[in-house]
């Protein structure tokens, strides 16, 4: 009987640490998640707080340009809610009559969600030409009313400079490369459409994807070479500040690229397009990134 006693005792014992460890192991666990929730809460606030500073740094106010005065005119603009709310950057330039051209680089080839997934294909590069009267009204109102793929629609702000006739140029023939890639693509495309061959017609269609890999070409890449890219890669063709902006630059919208260069380039001058609404202003401010 008293080895039965003593055998039961020591069963209830072990029983009994058992549960204590079982125990201990469950309040270890609760603590660590208390512990992760309370950093995770904290550390979302702290993060919030970081990227609202970061947004006040990156701020532009509207200043003038302190480069020397020149026949023509650069602008590097910005519709702060195009492309979902991430922004879309056009270019224009201003020969020395005060008529502006106007370029607009976007895909073309794919679909939204196939760039998204990172496949490249041809773009296309939308040109505008205005008058003195119609750049200047541009100019004052931000609402461009062009034939071309958004080149209809309101633009919020701009950096900009003065160039010389020769630059003017030069950054007109950027575009060229852009232009015939878009020209052979679509006689390419109209061939396929109307090939009623299969095996002609599958022929075509290898030449397009093909195209559409060719890197000689200045493809569309939602993430490296969209109409931001397109747009600084032009303009920094005659301005060394830019090309080793664009050279260096991390950011992925248009809005947090012009800011961030608005802020490193202190010779470039600032200005507002027009009246910007709740919603634009809240776009500018907080997309940084």
């Amino acid at each position: 009987m008293d080895c039965y006693k003593k055998a039961k005792e020591q069963g209830m014992r072990e029983v009994d640490e058992e549960q204590g460890a079982v125990a201990d192991c469950h309040a270890v666990r609760d603590r660590f998640i208390k512990s992760v929730l309370y950093v995770m809460k904290y550390g979302m606030f702290l993060l919030a707080v970081f990227y609202v500073c970061l947004c006040f740094s990156m701020r532009l106010t509207a200043r003038e340009t302190s480069y020397a005065k020149e026949e023509c005119m650069l602008y590097y603009m910005v519709n702060t809610d195009g492309m979902k709310g991430l922004g879309h950057s056009i270019l224009m330039v201003v020969d020395g009559e005060g008529c502006g051209t106007v370029l607009s680089f976007n895909g073309m080839q794919r679909s939204l969600t196939e760039s998204l997934m990172g496949k490249s294909g041809i773009g296309k590069l939308s040109v505008g030409a205005m008058d003195a009267e119609e750049t200047e009204a541009f100019l004052l109102s931000g609402d461009l009313s062009l034939d071309g793929d958004q080149l209809a629609d309101h633009y919020d702000m701009a950096l900009y400079r003065p160039i010389t006739q020769e630059d003017y140029r030069i950054v007109l023939s950027q575009a060229e490369p852009y232009r015939e890639a878009e020209e052979r693509f679509t006689a390419l495309y109209q061939k396929w459409v109307t090939e009623e061959d299969k095996a002609e017609k599958e022929k075509y269609y290898q030449a397009l994807e093909q195209m559409g890999e060719d890197e000689s070409l200045p493809l569309y890449r939602i993430y490296t070479n969209n109409c931001d890219h397109a747009a600084r890669r032009m303009a920094s063709s005659v301005d060394q500040d830019l090309l080793d902006y664009t050279d260096n630059a991390w950011r992925i919208t248009p809005n947090g690229n012009l800011k961030a260069f608005g802020k490193e380039a202190e010779k470039w001058g600032v200005m507002t397009l027009g009246a910007q609404g709740i919603r634009e202003r809240i776009l500018l401010f907080l997309v940084s990134f």
